[in-house]
């Protein structure tokens, strides 16, 4: 029996067009997905959406692609903002058991983190540039004790940052860029292994369960509990 999963998703493009096939094949997924976007030809070289579903709205595209039946999800056919957190949206916020940020700039990702901590729900983050990936998972009820496990520690210029590029592993925010479709998938895929580890109910050991995964072209670090525990809380912060 695959184990039960309520995911938010914030963006249905690139990364999640590529997360959601694993992603429901591994879990019994209860899915809301999130994004005011509307699918161009441009995308289909680098998005894994069908050429008939260009011109409709990506989260919905996406339902369709992966025939979520109407009890298995809910589309919102809007761009996120910490705002639709006091609309009638906010209750699928709270029934989620994990947020996931697969949008492509800072500012999505930063009102996501303030909604994660808010409610004290894990969040999942997904980013890449041209051809590099990460996959970030922060759960706010272990802030107490790994307090570098809070992204906004670990990478500052998300409090402040509105450019439109993924966390770099260097803490710094460059300007969007164009994506492959092989680091969209890659992305993708560091997500689903994160999702995997903390919710399957898999038997591991704490401290060696992996937060963060950064690929860089050739390389692949990973980056687990007891790695934070040795982190430095920067002076600057405290």
């Amino acid at each position: 029996m695959k184990p039960k999963l309520k995911a938010l998703i914030i963006g249905a493009g690139g990364v999640t067009s590529y997360m959601l096939p694993a992603l429901k094949n591994s879990f019994d997924l209860q899915l809301t997905l999130i994004d005011g976007d509307v699918l161009e030809k441009r995308n289909l070289d680098r998005q894994l959406f069908r050429n008939n579903h260009v011109g409709i709205n990506k989260a919905e595209a996406l339902m369709r692609t992966y025939n979520f039946r109407k009890n298995e999800g809910h589309v919102i056919r809007s761009y996120f903002d910490k705002e639709m957190m006091d609309t009638e949206y906010k209750f699928l916020f709270h029934d989620a058991d994990v947020l996931i940020c697969c949008a492509d700039h800072h500012p999505a990702r930063r009102h996501l983190l303030e909604v994660a901590i808010e409610l004290e729900k894990p969040i999942l983050i997904c980013a890449n540039e041209y051809s590099t990936s990460q996959a970030y998972f922060f759960d706010p009820r272990l802030l107490n004790e790994y307090p570098m496990m809070n992204p906004l520690l670990r990478y500052p210029e998300l409090l402040t940052s509105n450019e439109g590029s993924p966390i770099r592993c260097q803490g710094e925010a460059l300007e969007s860029t164009p994506q492959l479709a092989i680091a969209n998938q890659t992305s993708a895929s560091l997500g689903n292994l994160l999702l995997w580890m903390w919710f399957s109910g898999a038997d591991t050991v704490e401290g060696y369960m992996p937060v963060e995964y950064q690929t860089t072209f050739s390389r692949i670090e990973t980056i687990t509990l007891d790695d934070l525990a040795n982190i430095r809380i920067p002076t600057h912060n405290v």
